[in-house]
């Protein structure tokens, strides 16, 4: 998961709780402990890997076991409800260790078990065995079940016949066969660009705009002297951005858009051919179809609808910002000058300075400042445990409690900070998950944010800058569609729904960073403690939107031609229909004879027919922020409607009806359009 605090001046501490409510809600916390452990080693993670995989084998053994007659909605689907929760809870005390634990022995282990986990997964979810007895509760009573039973168990019956199990035997072999052919090749594709090894060189001069910095971190070629740069994010964007030399960036943009061309694209014209074929045998007409029945969006024609919609109302836009840019540059623009021409842009028009907005973004304001939002807002309260067990002496954990009952609600765990061996990136884990156990009782949802901001010093705090505001704020909203759940089943709890409803709650959390009465209170300069100045701020709000349409039309391309790609019956010349599109959609061309889908990595890393989420989710989380901004962005009122209706639902209804639900109405765009500047 694209699954991060002050009431700033007035009020510092999330954990000022009244004596009262305190004392009831730590007296209730002490009865539920959770179930996670961070002390084990490598063998016995092996250990209870092992063990974890055989009772869970045990128990859909009992369930294929009974005979027809013996077989009732309690013995078989709840059966494998309970044990798929508690398998998700004692699972990541196994392989969470692979992304935290300061031990390489402990991590190996934990990346092992994760493989394990994952193999078992696939053996669990084709057994013609489990199936059946779960079929056999659909055709005898179904319609005896309440809605959430329904709900449950209709997704039990997707999911294996989604792996071919309502084929004969002869068909559901040949799917299973295309399957791993098809796993292979997104393997190697993944592969070959993590492995690429593509390095250009350039005198320092040839540089120029670059930080001094960034020219002496790159490695330096023996024989020429000239810098390497590789095709790595870390170096080729900051070259793309800083260089005043147009033939670099030239030069370097052409290798990105031929990246790995002569090894991945037959690598993936052949496995749309195989998509193809894997979605008609199981009853579908397209591959995007296939992928998007357990999407909100459910098919592709409703994709199709929204992306030409957005691309209609953006083309405007995008071609006035393309000749803001021709005219600065006093020539035309190529894919190799967006990047740069857009910083440009904002530096000489309003004067933003990264290095010194950071100076009002001290790590602990900023956290304070967004708990204490987040407590108003949504009537919530926060406690900081003291003495917590963790996986490491940096680490925090919060307990959550409803404001007005005191109920507790659930935990988060903080890992801020780099060290080694740790996962590198920022990400929420769900680590628990909420249900109703079988004896009645709750299992309380408990997640961990895990980042990387920097360090503070002896004499300097951490200090964030603006898109690393952006960034806590986006992972918390994660957090908070975890530790606010109270689905009935664990397969729905919390981040568990739909791949393009998942990033709504954590996008819809990124609008406060932009509103001036958010950042007031999230500010405070780490030597005078004054909040960020008005006029500042109004830079800030005004430089967000350079460039923006031009941006997100780039976004539409990537996913129209997703999209087309997993529509139209194979073969697919990959390469015209890159180029095509590109110079239609975003407006901005191409290299020509180079061909931008051996580099896609999202077609074939698990984004294939969904890199429209991305859009899906922006569109439709402004739409319910607009909610809002309309009543105020502090509403108790609409907080609670939101944490109610969207945060504590979960995965138990479908995304687009629980969108509905907040909004009232049908989401549209307009909302979207308008915090991106294109409207009024």
């Amino acid at each position: 998961m694209r699954n991060s605090y002050q009431l700033a001046r007035l009020f510092r501490s999330p954990t000022k709780i009244t004596n009262r409510i305190y004392s009831r809600t730590y007296q209730r916390m002490s009865t539920h402990k959770n179930l996670l452990r961070f002390d084990y080693d490598a063998e016995q993670i092996k250990k209870q890997t092992d063990a974890l995989i055989e009772k869970s084998r045990k128990v859909q053994d009992g369930v294929a076991a009974l005979k027809e007659e013996e077989r009732t909605f309690e013995n078989v689907v709840m059966e494998l409800s309970y044990e798929e929760s508690e398998f998700a809870t004692l699972e990541s005390n196994l392989t969470f260790p692979g992304y935290v634990s300061t031990s390489k022995d402990v991590r190996d282990a934990a990346s092992a078990a994760e493989v394990s986990i994952s193999q078992f997964g696939i053996e669990s979810g084709m057994r013609l065995d489990v199936y059946t007895a779960v079929k056999s509760i659909k055709d005898k009573f179904y319609n005896d079940l309440q809605q959430d039973q329904k709900r449950l168990l209709d997704r039990m019956v997707l999911d294996y016949e989604r792996n071919g199990l309502g084929l004969d035997e002869e068909k559901r072999n040949k799917v299973m066969e295309l399957k791993k052919e098809l796993s292979k090749l997104c393997v190697d594709f993944s592969k070959n660009i993590s492995e690429d090894k593509t390095t250009l060189l350039f005198t320092e001069q040839e540089l120029d705009g670059c930080s001094n910095d960034f020219i002496q971190s790159l490695e330096k070629d023996v024989d020429t002297g000239k810098r390497k740069v590789t095709l790595k994010y870390p170096e080729i964007l900051p070259v793309m951005r800083n260089c005043k030399v147009e033939e670099t960036r030239k030069a370097l943009d052409h290798a990105k858009a031929s990246q790995c061309q002569e090894v991945n694209v037959s690598l993936f014209e052949k496995a749309l051919k195989i998509r193809d074929e894997i979605s008609k045998e199981l009853g579908y007409k397209t591959h995007a179809d296939y992928i998007l029945d357990v999407r909100m969006a459910k098919n592709a024609d409703t994709v199709f609808k929204f992306l030409n919609d957005l691309r209609d109302k953006l083309t405007p836009g995008g071609k006035q910002e393309l000749q803001v840019l021709e005219k600065l540059k006093g020539g035309t623009i190529h894919s190799w000058d967006y990047n740069y021409y857009t910083r440009l842009l904002k530096e000489t028009e309003y004067q933003v300075d990264e290095d010194a907005i950071k100076n009002y973004f001290p790590f602990e304001n900023v956290f304070n400042g967004l708990l204490s939002i987040i407590q108003e807002t949504f009537n919530l309260k926060f406690q900081e445990v003291t003495n917590p067990e963790t996986w490491h002496a940096d680490v925090r954990l919060f307990n959550v409690f409803d404001n007005d009952s005191g109920d507790f609600s659930g935990q988060f765990y903080l890992d801020l900070f780099p060290r080694e061996g740790k996962y590198t990136h920022f990400a929420a884990f769900p680590l628990q998950c909420h249900y109703i156990k079988k004896d009645g009782s709750r299992q309380y949802p408990v997640s961990a944010m895990v980042c990387n901001f920097t360090k503070p010093t002896a004499t300097a705090p951490s200090l964030l800058k603006h898109d690393e505001v952006v960034t806590l704020w986006h992972e918390f909203g994660h957090l908070a569609h975890g530790f606010t759940t109270k689905s009935k089943y664990g397969r729905f709890s919390g981040t568990s729904v739909e791949r393009d409803f998942v990033e709504m709650p954590s996008q819809f959390m990124e609008n406060y960073c932009w509103e001036k009465q958010a950042l007031e209170r999230l500010s405070s300069h780490y030597e005078t403690n004054q909040p960020l100045p008005n006029d500042l701020i109004d830079k800030m709000i005004a430089a967000k939107n350079v460039g923006v349409a031009l941006f997100n039309l780039r976004q539409l391309f990537f996913a129209l031609f997703d999209m087309t790609c997993h529509t139209n019956p194979p073969p697919i010349n990959s390469g015209e229909l890159y180029e095509k599109l590109r110079l239609e959609v975003s407006l901005i061309p191409n290299h020509k004879g180079t061909n931008g889908a051996a580099g896609f990595g999202h077609v074939m890393g698990g984004y294939d027919a969904g890199y429209y989420g991305y859009l899906y989710s922006q569109v439709f989380s402004a739409d319910m922020f607009s909610e809002f901004k309309e009543k105020g962005i502090f509403n108790k009122d609409v907080g609670s409607k939101y944490r109610k209706t969207v945060l504590e639902t979960g995965g138990m209804k479908d995304g687009l009806e629980i969108l509905k639900e907040f909004l009232g109405r049908e989401p549209e765009s307009g909302a979207f359009l308008q915090s991106i500047g294109l409207t009024k």
